[in-house]
């Protein structure tokens, strides 16, 4: 059957792995779907090729490129997205996807195709059937050379990842998409492209008559024709049917999106710093801090922020972080695969200030827009930037209705004083560095210019609340909180999150102001790590792991979103397995990076494989020999395996670095008396134990954990009616405690109720394997049935 369009001899290829079908048919109940919904689309009879035998019927001594270069010369290619479809080995993907991308790349219409509103779509049109790894994802968009633009078949429920179906329920499906509506998805889209095919054929006859030249002759008899005005007033009536069309015309001017530019809804873009062509070094950082929050309000774009920008310098080993030029942000957008980026710009037309911003094409550097608006002084120039940002969002094709929903001024989310939103960009900058000192002086200076400054204040207090001064931070807040319609909704939402976190300990409010933000701002993987760290707060822990892959499914460079995940199955659900496979990927994905190496040690202690363990750690020392906590679990891994004088090695560095490192000392004194040297080991127990009694009972007098160290280190040291007084208190404070006092009870040699504590520990949800098989308190069970036993009934697979 041949084509609509004459040269090619099919309208539709629909490429799939053999294994997609085999389980219930899926692909092939899809295409008949599809097929039958083409027939209510088209007056046409479109021609679509789709094969049910594995190899299209070819044989190895075939041509394979020459048997389907005529079937893959068609319009529009559906390749079925699966985990199985993305993997270069197989011959869908090297003989139908790669092939059809080379040829369609080359035929007459090339790749991409306008279609008829002005936007571009790829003649690739994939139909996405399960939720990709991130790995898949990327290999996928290499070869299409862009964003992974799908209609997605999905049906999610935690723990569920599979084919939607047409007897799925879209209230269960975590996607909220129906079966019906995404078939009917597919063929409108293969109608655009089609419609947009045709249209380069050859262009339509002009229906405006009056935009055609008329004849000279005729000129004057037209105009003599035309009724002169009486010179009378008359009234202006309007039709309903006028109305109507005035009405579609304003609908259209407010509704109406699309952009000529390679760019659709959620595509990624990125902003340079300014290209400051003025004398006033006060633009510098705060044009940036400006432009950029003003444009990130919108939900049809999606900004590559600044700490993104500089995670990106740090991995290309780029050391001056200073500012990000035109070159810069071009070498950052083709290595994060964003078409587009924007370099805003400033300078001195005569008395007035110029306003500027470029869209560029990442690829070739070509600029494909450019706006220019004027500002008469310094306090106009937050004005044109408000001006500016909506003209670049209306460039990239959101509406004008979707803008003024989400446009706050500047001058009303910041400030009107350039020079305090200076300070508070340094503080940003400074935040981001990790640099508290200088970061905290900045905000401060912002708010010492302009005392209303709301951003400034919930930066302020949450710097001073998680690194200083909590009491002063949760002042700021609170004024933050105030004025929080103030701010724009990433800000709103996220310091009234922050503020139910730290201030009112009340997670559940936390996650709806998050969830708030993750429906605006679905890509922000942000929004999706602090879910899935709320969520692992509340012990929601399937909730976290979905929201923790969402976060490192966007940005896989989020480290600390691998811990939090990490964490969750080495130390919530004792999924080792699943473990094993992310650290790994954290490792891939952040290969000069120690966190990975840290947990996938951890994992191999799990596993009980000692000389992989014993590598990570070190592997991970060697990478970062001031990440303490790795530092810790590499001294516990030589005394594990009897090599004490490493450990000791190791954690006599840990307290050279650190000092305050209390654990370091106990520790030393567990490692000295295995060698028998008792004197010593003693020296380090009661350095730990001054340490525990002047400090932490006067710090923590209420706490639980300082009664059970020091009821640890007592046993240590013989002391064991002080040991049990210690013991007493600690469980009058915290009943609930299990497995610390199981450490206590079997320093103090009582087993059977180390074992009893060790079960109710178990029974009411403690899973760090870990720490079971590596605690030195509990190293007098290694080799009890009992304990082998306990390990296995809660931590074997059924």
């Amino acid at each position: 059957m041949a084509s609509l369009i004459p040269g090619y001899n099919y309208d539709i290829f629909i490429s799939y792995r053999q294994k997609d079908n085999k389980y219930d048919g899926w692909v092939t109940e899809f295409v008949d779907h599809l097929k039958s919904e083409l027939e209510a689309t088209f007056k046409e009879e479109i021609s679509v090729y789709f094969d049910l035998s594995p190899h299209d019927g070819l044989l190895d001594t075939h041509d394979v490129d020459e048997s389907l270069k005529e079937k893959l010369k068609c319009l529009i290619f559906i390749p079925i997205i699966s985990r199985t479809y993305c993997d270069p080995a197989s011959f869908a993907w090297e003989h139908e996807l790669k092939s059809f991308v080379d040829q369609a790349s080359h035929d007459q219409f090339g790749l991409k195709v306008k279609l008829g509103g002005g936007n571009v779509a790829s003649r690739v049109l994939p139909v996405q059937i399960h939720d990709l790894k991130a790995d898949d994802r990327s290999l996928v968009e290499t070869v299409l050379g862009g964003f992974l633009r799908s209609i997605e078949f999905i049906y999610s429920e935690p723990g569920v990842n599979r084919p939607l179906t047409q007897n799925d329920s879209e209230v269960k499906n975590i996607n909220k998409t129906n079966y019906r509506n995404q078939i009917n998805k597919v063929a409108n889209a293969i109608d655009e492209i089609i419609s947009g095919l045709r249209a380069g054929v050859s262009s339509p006859p002009e229906d405006n008559e009056t935009e055609k030249a008329a004849p000279a002759g005729d000129m004057k008899d037209d105009r003599q024709k035309v009724k002169k005005p009486d010179g009378k007033k008359k009234k202006v009536i309007y039709s309903s049917s006028s109305l109507v069309i005035t009405m579609a015309v304003i609908a259209f001017y407010l509704f109406a999106g699309g952009s000529k530019l390679p760019f659709e809804k959620r595509d990624w873009i990125l902003i340079t710093d300014f290209d400051n062509q003025t004398n006033t070094p006060l633009f510098d950082r705060s044009l940036y801090t400006a432009f950029s929050l003003s444009a990130a309000q919108s939900s049809y774009i999606n900004i590559f922020t600044r700490a993104r920008m500089l995670e990106t310098l740090r991995r290309m080993k780029v050391t001056d972080e200073a500012y990000i030029s035109e070159d810069t942000g071009r070498e950052i957008a083709i290595r994060e695969g964003i078409g587009l980026f924007i370099v805003p710009g400033i300078s001195e037309v005569g008395n007035e200030y110029s306003v500027t911003a470029k869209i560029i094409d990442s690829e070739t550097g070509d600029i494909l827009k450019s706006e220019v608006l004027y500002a008469r002084t310094q306090d106009d120039i937050l004005s044109a930037l408000d001006r500016l940002s909506k003209k670049i969002r209306q460039d990239l094709g959101e509406s004008r209705y979707n803008i003024s929903l989400q446009d706050k001024p500047l001058s009303k989310v910041t400030t009107s004083s350039l020079e305090a939103l200076k300070q508070y960009s340094l503080g940003i900058e400074s935040h981001l560095a990790s640099d508290f000192d200088n970061a905290r002086k900045y905000y401060e200076n912002a708010l010492k210019i302009d005392t209303g400054f709301i951003a400034a204040k919930a930066s302020l207090g949450n710097l001073m609340v998680q690194k200083f001064d909590p009491s002063e931070g949760i002042e700021l807040l609170e004024e933050a909180i105030s004025g929080a319609d103030r701010l724009t909704d990433r800000e709103k939402y996220g310091i009234m999150a922050f503020y139910a976190e730290n201030v009112e300990h009340n997670y559940e409010k936390a996650i709806n102001n998050m969830d708030i933000l993750e429906k605006m701002y679905p890509d922000d993987p942000v929004y999706h790590n602090n879910l899935g760290w709320y969520y692992q707060q509340t012990k929601q822990f399937d909730d976290a792991i979905t929201e923790y892959k969402k976060a490192v499914s966007i940005n896989p460079h989020l480290v600390l979103t691998y811990g939090g995940l990490l964490w969750v199955y080495l130390e919530n659900t004792a999924e080792t397995d699943s473990a094993f496979v992310w650290a790994k990927k954290m490792i891939s994905d952040n290969p000069d990076n120690a966190w990975g190496y840290f947990y996938m040690g951890s994992v191999w202690v799990c596993l009980d494989s000692a000389a992989n363990a014993l590598n990570c750690f070190k592997k991970s020392h060697e990478i970062n020999p001031d990440l303490v906590l790795n530092s810790y679990r590499l001294a516990h891994e030589f005394r594990r395996q009897e090599n004490y004088a490493e450990a000791i090695t190791v954690l006599k560095q840990i307290i050279a670095k650190h000092p305050e490192e209390t654990s370091a000392y106990y520790d030393l004194g567990i490692n000295l008396d295995a060698i028998g040297n008792q004197t010593e080991a003693r020296k380090y127990f009661l350095d730990f134990k001054k340490i525990a009694e002047e400090k932490w009972m006067k710090d923590f007098p209420d706490y639980f954990g300082t009664y059970t160290s020091l009821a640890a280190v007592y046993a240590r040291l013989d002391e064991m009616e002080l040991s049990q007084q210690m013991l007493e208190k600690a469980m009058s404070l915290d009943s609930t405690q299990y497995f610390k006092f199981a450490q206590v009870l079997c320093l103090q040699g009582d087993i059977p109720a180390t074992l009893k504590y060790l079960e109710l520990a178990l029974d009411n949800g403690y899973r760090n394997l870990y720490w079971l098989k590596t605690d030195p308190e509990l190293s007098e069970l290694k080799y009890d049935i009992r304990f082998r036993n306990l390990i296995d009934k809660y931590f074997k697979p059924e």
